[in-house]
């Protein structure tokens, strides 16, 4: 299996991708490819996808949550391919950030403007497959959801809002979806966000497939926990004893010198035009 770091925050010494506070992964396995998120732009999207090749067979965009820096560069998918998107519908409800008293809109509109036309999302012939339950999307590659926040030590963002029958409401992130591979050394788990914790999906994955995690790659959310959170998630990484882990975006830098010094050569940063292989 290929991973390619599509999108992310920085960018590899001297590359020709753009870099921007987003997050695409393009997954190629066996005969599959499959973009997990679209970054914030689309034109970041488009240049970085065309360095690869991205666009050319791809059969398949699965949206983490309904972020706009996962979602923003749906036009560039509209323009160049005909791939089905899969998201949850929860994803489209509106999000906000709270800032200095002040709500910021930073979720997915349901319409966009194209050449052709207006595209809603929830059209009926719209590309968008809303899903809601765990399900194989491709030989041996699974789209995950229903991740339950068991321990006490990983909790959402009280800044963090979505809308509910008109009320600013705690965001639960109920959305949320991961993109689980099978290889031939165990499981890879690729991440949007992890708003609902990482260990949390991590266990929720462990428990439903009942297999070996190999490696874990994109954010993780921990650019705002506190050092609790910090070392008790190095400690349960510990436990899973992954041989890969590729964490960026919502990860921050300080959490990933922590993960650096723990697991050397196992942990990389992940960085726009990285390729990764399983």
């Amino acid at each position: 299996m290929r991973l390619s770091s599509v999108v992310e925050n920085t960018a590899t010494f001297s590359s020709e991708f753009w870099a921007e506070h987003g997050f695409s992964v393009l997954i190629e396995h066996e005969d599959s490819k499959i973009l997990l998120d679209t970054g914030k732009s689309p034109e970041v999207l488009e240049r970085n996808m065309g360095l690869i090749n991205g666009f050319n067979d791809l059969e398949t965009v699965v949206l983490s949550h309904g972020h706009g820096d996962h979602t923003g560069g749906l036009p560039a998918i509209f323009r160049n391919c005909s791939a089905d998107i899969f998201m949850h519908n929860a994803g489209l409800k509106p999000k906000y950030i709270s800032e200095n008293s002040e709500m910021k809109f930073i979720g997915t509109p349901e319409k966009y403007h194209s050449e052709d036309g207006e595209i809603s999302l929830t059209h009926p012939r719209s590309p968008v497959k809303f899903v809601e339950n765990p399900v194989e999307i491709a030989p041996n590659i699974y789209i995950f959801t229903d991740i339950p926040m068991l321990n006490d030590f990983e909790q959402l963002n009280p800044s963090l809002l979505c809308l509910d029958d008109g009320n600013f409401v705690q965001d639960p992130f109920n959305e949320e979806l991961v993109v689980v591979v099978r290889t031939d050394h165990g499981l890879v788990i690729v991440s949007g966000c992890a708003h609902r914790g990482i260990i949390n999906t991590i266990t929720a994955v462990s428990n439903y497939f009942h297999e070996n995690i190999c490696g874990v790659v994109g954010g993780t959310h921990l650019v705002t926990a506190d050092e609790n959170r910090r070392l008790r998630t190095v400690q349960e990484f510990e436990k899973i004893n992954p041989s890969k882990l590729v964490l960026g975006h919502c990860t921050g830098f300080e959490t990933q010198c922590l993960f650096k010094n723990k697991f050397k050569e196992v942990f990389q940063p992940l960085e726009c035009g990285k390729m990764l292989m399983f």
